[in-house]
């Protein structure tokens, strides 16, 4: 996979324009693919203008799945209409390989059948030549960078939930996360330990029916004055369930109102 990089003096922040973090501007890697070389030319060239940019031409669409299959790109524009494969065929083998790269249909090629199956196949943009050259590939920048930005974004998202859960199951106390009615929405590795349960047999169960074997809250449940307070509170208690004394504490996770939405519920062995 090939990554360019390059040293900016800036601050951290991650946007559809600037696509930098850290100081670090990460370049965009396209593969553009189309049989008229005139065309790939002068497209290669106004992309590049663009520092961040890096275009990659290919005349074929064999030749391109087969670049696909060994170098990893950020984004694919590819013509409808050429000799062998043609663009959608390509799409539709790249999907198959389960690749969700960004894919930009850019083509004269404007029946509605077309277009349809593009989409229908996966394509993320289908751009339309004709006219002025310029316009149009101002145009394919902007929809390739809007692409790219979202497909980033996503990663992100991945990436943060996966270390979210990571640290999530990797704390050694018992963590719940409960809803305002004491109901399980999440529950790490120790809790599901301690308690000898798998998380589908967890969730949605009351958090007092499972650590206290109770069909109310305990009188000294710290959710319950949590709710009252909509701050931390903590509690000593006996957690039947896990068969020793317990600090059980409470964090409100509140929304932009005010109103609780979720409870982080921790549990820290005081003896056994």
């Amino acid at each position: 996979m090939r990554v360019g990089i390059r040293i900016k003096p800036c601050v951290f922040f991650f946007s559809g324009e600037e696509y930098t973090w850290g100081g670090l501007e990460f370049m965009i890697s396209l593969l553009y693919i189309d049989d008229e070389p005139d065309l790939l030319e002068l497209g290669k060239r106004f992309l590049q203008r663009e520092e961040d940019f890096s275009v990659d031409t290919l005349d074929s669409a064999t030749l391109a799945l087969k670049r696909i299959h060994e170098e990893r790109y950020d984004a694919i524009v590819s013509d409808y209409m050429m000799p062998g494969m043609d663009g959608i065929s390509l799409l539709k083998e790249i999907r198959k390989d389960g690749d969700d790269v960004p894919f930009i249909m850019f083509t004269g090629r404007g029946r509605e059948e077309v277009v349809i199956e593009a989409f229908t196949s996966g394509a993320t943009f289908y751009i339309q030549k004709g006219g002025d050259p310029l316009a149009q590939f101002a145009e394919l920048s902007h929809k390739i960078r809007q692409a790219v930005d979202k497909r980033r974004a996503e990663e992100m998202v991945r990436q943060a939930q996966w270390e979210w859960e990571h640290i999530f199951n990797a704390v050694e106390n018992p963590i719940v996360i409960l809803s305002p009615d004491h109901r399980v929405l999440a529950a790490n590795r120790a809790t599901r330990e301690a308690l000898g349960r798998t998380a589908p047999e967890l969730l949605g169960q009351r958090c007092y029916e499972l650590f206290h074997h109770r069909e109310s809250p305990p009188p000294s449940c710290p959710l319950e004055a949590m709710i009252t307070s909509k701050k931390y509170e903590a509690m000593q208690m006996e957690v039947e369930a896990m068969k020793g004394r317990y600090l059980v504490s409470c964090t409100p996770e509140l929304d932009c109102d005010g109103n609780l939405i979720k409870v982080i519920h921790i549990s820290t062995l005081i003896n056994g």
